[in-house]
């Protein structure tokens, strides 16, 4: 079982950045490539700016599953210092299940979404592809950011320690 878990793991963390690899090399090729036409050649590339916007929308959601893995996201830990180990322990574990409840919520209702822009067949303005592809990021990284929540979840609960959080202390 665990080594399903680690090529699991493994091969969901290849999936993630490579989407990450992907839209950030496309988006500063096509800006720099615009940006080298207008001043250049006076060849503006119209759909650049929406193609950059668009693999923004893929990295955030994407990174959102990333930053689940690592443990980056946002979170409140004044009650878990307050616990003993033990339950400050389940209390995060508690928490990761929670947030990997969440966002499978959010992955079903951004499944409709998506389902809803394939039927009224809407393309972007520049580009000319379906919007459904760019709705697509939201239940692909809700999904990949509920997997990874109640993966952390099952790691701290099977952990000897309770769930440390790293903090920037300069301020």
């Amino acid at each position: 079982m665990a080594q399903f878990y680690r090529t699991f793991d493994r091969s969901i963390s290849i999936v993630e950045k490579a989407i990450l690899i992907l839209a950030l090399l496309v988006s500063t090729g096509v800006l720099i490539a615009d940006i080298v036409l207008r001043s250049t050649v006076g060849i503006a590339l119209s759909w650049s700016a929406e193609l950059t916007r668009y693999a923004i929308v893929w990295m955030v959601f994407i990174g959102g599953s990333v930053a689940a893995r690592e443990g980056s996201h946002i979170s409140i830990d004044m009650l878990g210092e307050m616990l003993p180990p033990g339950s400050a322990k389940a209390l995060g574990a508690a928490a990761m299940a929670v947030s990997g409840a969440g966002c499978a919520v959010l992955m079903v209702v951004s499944v409709q979404l998506v389902r809803t822009m394939m039927t009224f067949g809407q393309t972007s303005p520049a580009l000319e592809v379906p919007m459904w592809w760019v709705y697509l990021a939201l239940p692909v990284g809700f999904g990949l950011m509920s997997i990874r929540f109640v993966q952390a979840a099952a790691d701290v609960a099977t952990r000897d320690e309770s769930l440390v959080v790293i903090h920037d202390t300069a301020a």
